[in-house]
């Protein structure tokens, strides 16, 4: 509702709230229906995709080196290492050599495109993802990618190592999409469209009906309310009759 200086709308929440309850049934109806408007579109047009994964180790030592123990400075220097051996495996001198390891017609842009890489926490681990609609092409390149990776790794970058600490399996259960999850979305959207339109309706909606309307409107206080009349017109009628046919009867009778 505008102020009456115009500077601005203020909302009677309480009021909004049981312009929301009186419109309960459109909540639910629009809700149900999203919710199986999300559930069609997922399971008819959206391609499940499987993620493999690989963990590896980062080392600050040549591979095959004994020492004694690890010291504070190997770790950092080796978790200082995970962004560059990341760069390294995304490069296309690696990918390309992983391409040939799967038999497959991959070009580096293509791997790329479905691989990513993270550190784990502020270890030395990272793990690498292969994202694809075939769980068995999955597994195959990021096992590829392992296969290849460490001997790469320790060329370029000398006096390191390697180590792969989990092999990728064939995923069994698609990543993405999730079924649930795109049903809640869906009824959430749906119930937000609703109370928009709800709020629409309530904000347009500039009737009069009580006397809090009139006072955020003017500065003056209320005198006086008219009182709303219940009355009965047939009721009304018939007493009117009753009455006239009498004063008639009475009339005949004077006559």
């Amino acid at each position: 509702m505008l102020n009456e200086k115009n500077e601005g709308f203020e909302i009677d929440l309480q009021k909004l709230l049981v312009a929301c309850l009186n419109k309960w049934w459109l909540f639910v109806v629009t809700a149900v229906i999203a919710g199986m408007l999300s559930f069609w579109y997922t399971t008819c047009f959206v391609t499940p995709m499987y993620q493999a994964n690989v963990t590896v180790y980062v080392n600050n030592i040549r591979r095959g080196e004994d020492i004694a123990y690890l010291s504070g400075t190997n770790l950092m220097a080796a978790q200082q290492l995970v962004a560059t051996y990341i760069q390294i495996i995304g490069s296309d001198a690696v990918l390309t050599k992983v391409a040939d390891e799967t038999g497959m017609d991959l070009s580096p842009k293509d791997i790329r495109k479905v691989m990513s890489a993270r550190q784990i926490g502020e270890t030395e681990l990272f793990k690498f993802s292969i994202v694809h609609p075939d769980p068995d092409q999955a597994a195959k390149i990021a096992n590829a990618i392992a296969e290849i990776a460490p001997q790469e790794i320790e060329s370029f970058v000398a006096g390191t190592s390697a180590k792969i600490v989990d092999y990728a399996a064939v995923p069994e259960n698609p990543a993405s999409p999730s079924l649930i999850k795109n049903c809640v979305l869906g009824t959430a959207m749906g119930m937000m469209l609703v109370f928009a339109y709800v709020l629409i309706q309530f904000l347009m909606d500039v009737r009069i009906k009580d006397e809090g309307d009139l006072t955020s409107l003017f500065a003056f206080p209320v005198l006086g309310q008219i009182p709303v009349f219940t009355t009965d017109n047939t009721r009304y009628k018939g007493r009117h009759q009753e009455k006239g046919s009498a004063a008639q009867e009475k009339g005949g009778a004077k006559k």
